[in-house]
């Protein structure tokens, strides 16, 4: 991992999170823009499609960098649960804010969860001892990712505003 990658890593992941994000809208509220994109606008769907895009950048990452398999995957869901956690309590933190506020926070923790990220990964502490829960939370994650749109629990992240 390269520091100079970061703001790249951060602008890629936020604008084709973005492009997600409207996709619902754009395809005619279509049956599979549903997986991917924001169908209600609570904040556990405005967070889905960047979480996703942030997934699937980690791939992009892995091949181009070449970095420890074992502590990259470690630091990245660690990212990921940050990233997520931290994007749903501050969307539901300030509730009335207005669609561009709303995306400068999840461009605000995307950036915050890249940063710790690189520190993680770039620090050299053992987070491998880790991977198995961390792998637990990833799946549970994703899953999470995948089919709470259809049946979204009664908790605050997944009531719409």
């Amino acid at each position: 991992m390269k520091k100079p990658a970061l703001p790249i890593s951060v602008i890629s992941v936020f604008l084709c999170g973005f492009v997600l994000h409207i996709s619902y809208e754009a395809s005619g509220h279509s049956a599979w823009s549903m997986l991917i994109s924001t169908v209600r606008q609570s904040p556990w769907e405005i967070v889905k499609p960047f979480g996703l895009v942030f997934i699937m950048w980690s791939f992009i990452e892995l091949s181009w960098f070449r970095p420890h398999l074992l502590r990259f995957v470690c630091a990245r869901i660690m990212a990921l649960i940050v990233f997520v956690t931290g994007s749903c309590t501050a969307l539901c933190t300030f509730y009335y804010t207005g669609g561009w506020k709303r995306l400068g926070l999840i461009f605000l923790c995307l950036t915050l969860s890249e940063l710790l990220q690189y520190v993680i990964y770039r620090s050299g502490k053992r987070t491998e001892i880790f991977f198995i829960p961390l792998i637990i939370s990833f799946g549970t994650i994703f899953f999470a990712f995948l089919f709470c749109t259809f049946f979204p629990p009664d908790m605050p992240f997944f009531r719409a505003f």
